[in-house]
């Protein structure tokens, strides 16, 4: 019995004794991931330190390049900004397009129908267009350019794009009112998108994927909401080119108040009313469904 209760204690001596070893090995585990943890974030603080320092030499070098320069060029960056020279540069750019006639139109009513298109602002250049063609020629390739480039974002995006553009317009909440809204009135709807303050890339691709707008519905609704901004950016382009020239002379010209008033409406439909009709229109078709 005593050599049995020895071998016992001997045994139970060594267990703890692997016990003891196996919780050492563990620390050690332990505090060898803890180096590595602590190795691993001392490199990401260089790395960052080194973005940082990049970052500093960059910025301070296109400081001192972007001063060097102003200062060799000076008189020629306070040419540019010079107003009397900057007139004469814009009424000669606009003389040398005028002067092509209807080459430079169709020309112009080409690139923007592809401008249209690619959903890029437009009223700046329909503007640019009347101070280089004049009101007749600035309205009509403006409008024909315009409606042109709707009807081929409105093409692709029912043909060649349609997966591309379904797969966008899924991702927003708002299309699925959009096509609810266009399923039950087809032509108001059209006409509530056209005149919504969504981008424009979205008022084209977004009608293209709905079944019930047909092309004559889209191109009704195209006509009725693109003619007026045309009219009024043709008249504004003329009314500006006018003023240049009579101030090339030496004239003054009174202020127009018609295109004011025009402009101040615009302004305020643009900001106000609609937003105002969309997010009621919207409204509307989630109490619906």
């Amino acid at each position: 019995k005593n050599d049995q209760l020895q071998l016992l204690q001997l045994g139970q001596f060594r267990g703890g004794g692997a016990l003891f070893t196996s919780k050492s090995n563990n620390n050690n585990d332990q505090e060898d991931d803890l180096l590595v943890l602590s190795t691993r974030n001392n490199n990401n603080n260089n790395n960052n330190n080194a973005a940082a320092i990049a970052k500093s030499v960059i910025t301070t070098t296109s400081v001192i390049a972007i001063a060097t320069f102003s200062f060799l060029h000076w008189d020629k960056i306070q040419a540019f900004f010079d107003r009397e020279k900057f007139r004469t540069a814009i009424i000669q750019t606009l003389n040398d397009i005028a002067s092509k006639g209807n080459k430079g139109l169709f020309l112009y009513a080409v690139g923007f129908m592809f401008w249209e298109c690619c959903g890029l602002p437009t009223s700046v250049v329909e503007t640019a267009a009347a101070m280089a063609f004049g009101f007749k020629g600035g309205l009509i390739g403006s409008f024909v350019g315009k409606t042109c480039g709707s009807l081929l974002a409105f093409t692709l995006g029912r043909t060649l794009l349609s997966n591309v553009v379904g797969e966008k317009m899924e991702e927003n909440d708002l299309f699925g009112l959009v096509e609810r809204g266009v399923q039950r009135h087809p032509v108001k709807s059209s006409l509530i998108v056209r005149y919504s303050p969504f981008p424009q890339l979205i008022k084209n691709f977004a009608l293209s994927l709905t079944k019930p707008v047909t092309f004559p519905i889209f191109l009704l609704a195209i006509s009725i909401h693109g003619f007026p901004f045309s009219l009024l950016w043709a008249a504004l382009g003329n009314d500006s080119s006018m003023r240049l020239r009579a101030s090339e002379m030496g004239e003054t010209m009174a202020a127009n108040l018609a295109l004011n008033s025009l402009l101040i409406f615009v302004t305020v439909f643009g900001f106000v009313v609609s937003p105002a009709i969309t997010g009621w229109w919207l409204a509307d078709l989630r109490k619906e469904s």
